[in-house]
């Protein structure tokens, strides 16, 4: 492996002289290095800047839209109620599964298009989402059900106890524990006898 000093002549010998000013395949290590802090503060600076249009957007968007595509699971008196925004779906790309304690949202699109030159585009989207199903809630009663507005309203109620019927619970008397100490050990000595 050649490095800078196999392709730097010495400054002493004489062959420096004949060739003059050597090319060396290595760039100064402190070129190298100043190079790279420069790179490493672009991109401080890009990933600053960034951060702030995210910010900024998601302001924005909450400005703009206050309802989110996704409301949270409501676990309330009633049961449990998930409202989400499939508005870019039809009702035959969308399925709704219920696994363990959990419900499932999947949607799936395909969108392919040629245009009149020929050109073909493909466009594949996919929609995941699953919420928790608390443990007081009918998770065999879940519904569905699809507004004309694109919204996915899923529905489970609350598990309906069964009435206890009025009962009397009896009362157990056990039997004295049998005492320890001195007074205890006559009595046993006693009987004993």
């Amino acid at each position: 492996m050649l490095c800078r000093m196999h392709l730097a002549p010495f400054a002493s010998s004489s062959l420096a002289s004949r060739l003059g000013t050597v090319r060396t395949l290595w760039p100064h290590a402190e070129t190298i290095f100043t190079e790279l802090q420069q790179e490493m503060e672009k991109a401080r600076e890009f990933m600053s800047s960034f951060e702030q249009l995210l910010s900024n957007h998601g302001a924005m968007a909450m400005e703009h839209s206050p309802s989110s595509s996704v409301s949270l699971p409501q676990s309330s008196g009633d049961g449990f109620s998930v409202c989400q925004d499939v508005k870019n779906f039809a009702p035959e790309e969308l399925s709704v599964k219920v696994v363990g304690r959990k419900v499932v949202l999947v949607g799936q699109k395909e969108t392919q298009n040629v245009d009149e030159k020929g050109s073909f585009s493909y466009k594949y989207e996919v929609l995941k989402r699953e919420w928790d199903v608390p443990e007081e809630v009918d998770a065999e009663a879940l519904t569905c059900s699809l507004s004309k507005d694109g919204q996915l309203l899923i529905e489970a109620p609350k598990l309906a106890l069964p009435a206890a019927p009025e009962r009397s619970v009896p009362i157990q008397v056990s039997p004295a524990a049998p005492q320890t100490g001195p007074a205890s050990e006559n009595g046993a000595t006693k009987a004993q006898v």
